[in-house]
């Protein structure tokens, strides 16, 4: 799914970007905010698991990978705006931001929250690309590489 160009238009992509950012990225969006929302719990954060599945090569049979916990919540705005969020792992603090966050995108256009959010999405985007990037370098960083010759051939 490329998210790069429809990242403010697609809820996919920037509930993405939300559960993906890094904790410390968001809680900064967060506290950046000149006001916080006025929100009632839905359903306040809780910890689950789900089971991963998987295809061999991408096309055989399913097989269950594992299990994965999950923290999700939902949110309602005092505007009646609901907001949801599923992340990876246990962190209730990111989960119920990412929820208000999704809430806020989700407010009419000439609401001050929308234009907020937007702002925090798009910065938070940002972040977590950067972080993936300095991730994947130094990822790269240890590759080993393998190469085999035969005895009798030239390499």
């Amino acid at each position: 799914m490329m998210c790069e160009t429809s990242l403010l238009s697609d809820r996919r992509c920037w509930m993405s970007a939300l559960a993906t950012a890094p904790s410390a990225a968001l809680s900064d969006s967060w506290q950046a905010l000149p006001a916080q929302p006025d929100f009632t719990w839905i359903s306040p954060p809780q910890f689950e698991t789900v089971m991963l599945r998987a295809r061999a090569d991408g096309s055989g049979m399913l097989f269950n990978l594992g299990e994965m916990t999950v923290t999700r919540c939902s949110i309602s705005l005092r505007t009646g705006t609901v907001g949801i969020a599923c992340i990876g792992g246990r962190d209730k603090r990111h989960a119920a931001i990412a929820a208000v966050f999704d809430a806020m995108m989700l407010c009419p256009e000439e609401t001050p929250w929308r234009e907020r959010a937007r702002e925090a999405v798009l910065s938070i985007a940002e972040t977590s690309r950067k972080y993936q990037v300095g991730k994947a370098a130094k990822v790269r960083a240890t590759e080993v590489s393998f190469s085999m010759s035969v005895a009798g051939q030239p390499t």
